[in-house]
C-alpha cells in the first residue's frame, strides 16, 4: 500500500467515526424547549410562534404560569435551530431558543433542556450552571407593520 492510499484510508476512518458520533448524538439525545409565561401582576397571555427550518410549530397562546414545550432530535449534522417570535402588549422579541453549540447547551441550557420564561421586562433563560433564570433579551417596542 502506497502512502497516498494509507492517508486516504485514515481519512475515511476519521470521516466514518465523525459521522457515527453525529448520528449517535442526533438519535440518542432528545432535546426539549420550554416557553413559559412568567408575567407578574397581569393575566396577559404570551403569544409565541416557534419554528425551525423544517418544522413550524404554529402560533401558541400561553396563559400566565402556563407553558408551551416540544421535544425533538437534532439533525445528523447538528444544524438544528429553533427560533420564536414572542409578543404581548409590553413588546415583542425574535429570538433563537435552541441551537447546537457546546457552550450554550452545557452552560446555559443544562444539556438539551432549555427553559425560556417571559417576564415583564424581557425574556429569561434558565442558566443550569448557576441554577437561576437570567435576563437574556429585553422586550423591543412593537414594530410598525404594513
Amino acid at each position: 500500500m502506497n502512502p497516498a492510499q494509507r492517508v486516504a484510508k485514515i481519512l475515511l476512518v476519521v470521516a466514518l467515526c465523525m459521522a457515527q458520533s453525529l448520528v449517535a448524538y442526533s438519535i440518542m439525545n432528545k432535546c426539549h424547549v420550554h416557553v413559559i409565561n412568567g408575567f407578574s401582576g397581569t393575566d396577559e397571555t404570551l403569544e409565541a410562534h416557534c419554528k425551525s427550518k423544517d418544522d413550524d410549530l404554529g402560533l401558541r397562546y400561553v396563559p400566565v404560569h402556563g407553558e408551551f414545550n416540544w421535544t425533538f432530535h437534532t439533525d445528523i449534522f447538528s444544524r438544528t435551530r429553533f427560533s420564536c417570535h414572542m409578543w404581548w402588549s409590553g413588546g415583542e422579541k425574535y429570538l433563537d431558543v435552541f441551537w447546537v453549540n457546546d457552550k450554550f447547551l452545557t452552560e446555559e441550557c443544562g444539556g438539551n433542556n432549555c427553559h425560556w420564561m417571559s417576564q415583564n421586562d424581557g425574556v429569561y433563560l434558565f442558566n443550569d450552571k448557576h441554577k437561576e433564570y437570567r435576563l437574556k433579551y429585553k422586550w423591543e417596542p412593537w414594530h410598525k407593520r404594513i
